[in-house]
């Protein structure tokens, strides 16, 4: 298949990070025999499903997703094929950097892929997930992509989550997609991440469609 999507469906009461954030929500508010048409209204936040966020999530005055030109939205991506993770299992830069193998040039993006998306619609998706070692994500920073994006909805550990892992990403105006599905069907193959997320000015992330498109030559752009 030359085109995966790695999108996570939103459904109503689905995962959620929790308050401040309200939970998802779809109504249909317009009915084809009662209207002659069908609608639905949508309560969604920056954080639901699979979204794509900004250096403004913690940055004041940083970019937003409407800052992002397009062709930042597409681009080479290297999938890092880590083994299955369990409940709050970490996520370690010795594995990453051989789960890529000198596959990763700077610019790239940089896809993990744990297995974790198989508990998507169950309630421990976010409160169990696995995440990343401190020194795990100063071995992305160090190897200067422009995207990271993961099957698991936090970086840091959820039960102890300051941000503190997410401010060192962002530090430098990269893109957070997050959380993805279906990674372990992409293979190690080379591939073109096309991430779109609404364009919505003054917010720091939306929801956001994410495809994969396998590439012929490992070098294409």
């Amino acid at each position: 298949m030359r085109f995966l999507d790695i999108t996570g469906p939103i459904r109503q009461g689905m995962w959620s990070y929790g308050a401040p954030l309200p939970p998802v929500e779809i109504e249909r508010v317009a009915d084809l025999r009662r209207e002659g048409w069908s609608g639905h209204k949508l309560l969604l936040n920056t954080l639901s499903g699979t979204y794509l966020e900004t250096a403004d999530h913690l940055f004041e005055g940083r970019e937003q997703i409407a800052d992002v030109p397009p062709e930042r939205l597409i681009s080479r991506a290297v999938v890092a094929q880590l083994p299955d993770k369990g409940p709050l299992e970490t996520i370690t830069a010795a594995e990453l950097s051989e789960a890529v193998r000198g596959r990763l040039r700077p610019g790239d993006a940089l896809l993990v892929s744990t297995g974790w998306d198989r508990n998507w619609d169950e309630e421990r998706f976010v409160t169990e997930c696995p995440y990343f070692e401190p020194e795990a994500m100063e071995w992305v920073v160090r190897q200067d992509v422009s995207l990271l994006g993961l099957d698991v909805p936090c970086v840091q550990d959820p039960r102890d989550d300051d941000g503190s892992l997410n401010r060192l990403f962002f530090q430098r105006d990269r893109l957070l997609l997050a959380p993805l599905t279906g990674l372990r069907a992409a293979g190690e193959a080379p591939a073109r991440l096309i991430a779109l997320p609404l364009l919505i000015p003054g917010v720091c992330g939306t929801p956001c469609r994410a495809i994969l498109e396998r590439l012929s030559d490992p070098q294409e752009p």
